[in-house]
């Protein structure tokens, strides 16, 4: 069979660098290494903006390749900003109107301000729900996609493109690689990094919209040619969930580029006194980590000493509802000193503490469908070349993990085994050298997942175009 050269893939993906989601590597190190593979990339994805851009990143966007970008329409801050406006605007009239000849008078116009707040506050709140739930269906892309697809046309027309590759979520982005394959006949494959429907991150979508959503969903996989997932348990989950798609099912893991971290794994690694226990990423939703505060706070009711002996640093963004029960916890067992919440860091930095730590925690998001998460993060930590300790329910993780033998692993919500395993642990010192098994974990290299998804596309453009 001959080899496939100079075919062009339109790359639809709303997560790309410098944007920093961990949601962006998977795709660029595809488009870093399908060009060395008969295929050249042409990138579709969002525009550029100061909130989301990381110029730490700028160096990860493969050089040479075409990419068109295209701004998101934020329809909440465009909307809230006028409403603000106009409701300013009424209660500066209704103080206008009135004369402050009094003290009481002089507060009352004082306190008009607080007022006023009180008085933007719901309606605000109002309008920021009726998108979430009612018009940012399936997700706050819809408009952007839209937007996009006049763009995805241009595309069309500048440049002869042989296959679609649409990286979800965004999952408002099969709306374009739907359109494309419909009106030009191309071959459309989608690649799920997360579920639509059934993702543990999910959970707070309205029944009524879930099943309006696992319509579309339906509608659009009877469509799709290849249908790849991130784990086989997700492969599984989605052949159950869409049994009348004719696409082909396949499993392309995440995976890892040593060469990221060779520069920083050349140099001596950082320590101090601590045992340092370093969690990179966002804490929210289902992924919370109590279990690890709890179990390291009863450790320290009965060891006292461990309060000068471990640090724990959150290197992240943090939900509110998850850093106020956190101040509960740390509270309650007398260890706020021994935990770190930096905020969101600069991916740079993140590496640098990743290669430095004693311990990487990992923590996984608990739900129905987490048997099939694999979090990006694990790559990472693996290519960091130091011990994981990860809270994660039995799965796809998991069996990475022990396979690999980079760490141990504790069911995501117990207290009871995290505080065993963490107790055997904190017994030892830390090991200089990360011990893992590396003939399992040539299979994780992005070079062969990229390989694998080549033949995925030479296959189905074959079978298309002979």
């Amino acid at each position: 069979m001959n080899e496939i050269t100079d075919n062009k893939v339109l790359i639809i993906a709303g997560e790309f660098p410098p944007i920093k989601t961990i949601g962006r590597i998977r795709t660029a190190k595809f488009v870093q290494h399908i060009k060395t593979l008969g295929w050249t990339p042409i990138v579709l994805t969002l525009g550029i903006n100061k909130e989301n851009h990381d110029t730490s990143l700028d160096g990860e966007i493969p050089p040479d390749v075409k990419i068109y970008r295209v701004d998101k329409p934020d329809l909440e801050k465009i909307l809230v900003k006028k409403i603000k406006k106009l409701l300013k605007k009424e209660t500066t009239n209704d103080l206008a109107g009135k004369k402050t000849i009094s003290q009481n008078s002089i507060t009352l116009a004082n306190s008009a301000p607080t007022k006023s707040k009180k008085l933007l506050d719901w309606p605000i709140q109002l309008f920021k729900n009726t998108l979430k739930y009612l018009v940012y269906i399936p997700d706050d892309f819809n408009l952007w996609a839209m937007k996009a697809e006049q763009t995805a046309e241009q595309i069309l027309k500048e440049h002869k493109i042989d296959l679609i590759y649409t990286s979800l979520p965004p999952f408002s982005a099969c709306h374009i690689g739907y359109k494309i394959k419909k009106k030009y006949h191309i071959p459309w494959v989608v690649d799920y990094r997360d579920l639509w429907h059934g993702d543990v991150l999910r959970e707070w979508v309205p029944i009524i919209r879930q099943k309006l959503e696992l319509q579309l969903e339906k509608f659009y996989m009877r469509q799709a040619d290849v249908i790849i997932s991130v784990s086989k348990q997700k492969t599984e989950f989605l052949k159950k969930l869409h049994p009348k798609s004719k696409a082909k099912w396949e499993t392309i893991t995440n995976g890892y580029d040593t060469e990221i971290f060779e520069p920083l794994l050349s140099k001596s690694r950082q320590t101090d006194k601590y045992i340092n226990f370093v969690y990179t990423g966002r804490l929210f939703k289902n992924r919370r980590g109590y279990a690890f505060a709890e179990a390291l706070g009863q450790l320290c009711k009965e060891n006292p000493n461990l309060k000068d002996e471990v640090k724990v640093h959150i290197l992240g963004g943090v939900s509110p509802e998850i850093q106020n029960r956190y101040n509960e916890l740390l509270n309650e067992y007398d260890i706020v000193d021994m935990y770190n919440f930096t905020g969101d860091i600069s991916y740079q930095k993140a590496m640098e503490a990743q290669v430095n730590a004693d311990y990487l925690l990992l923590i996984v998001d608990t739900g129905t469908t987490s048997d099939g998460v694999i979090p990006g993060k694990l790559f990472e930590y693996i290519a960091s070349r130091r011990p994981i300790f990860a809270l994660t329910d039995p799965g796809a993780t998991q069996e990475i993990i022990e396979n690999a033998h980079v760490g141990v692993v504790v069911p995501a919500e117990s207290v009871e085994e995290c505080k065993l395993k963490l107790n055997e642990l904190l017994k030892t010192s830390p090991p200089e050298k990360l011990e893992a098994n590396e003939t399992y974990l040539m299979q994780f290299d992005r070079k062969k997942l990229s390989e694998k998804l080549v033949l995925i596309f030479n296959n189905i453009y074959k079978s298309y175009f002979g």
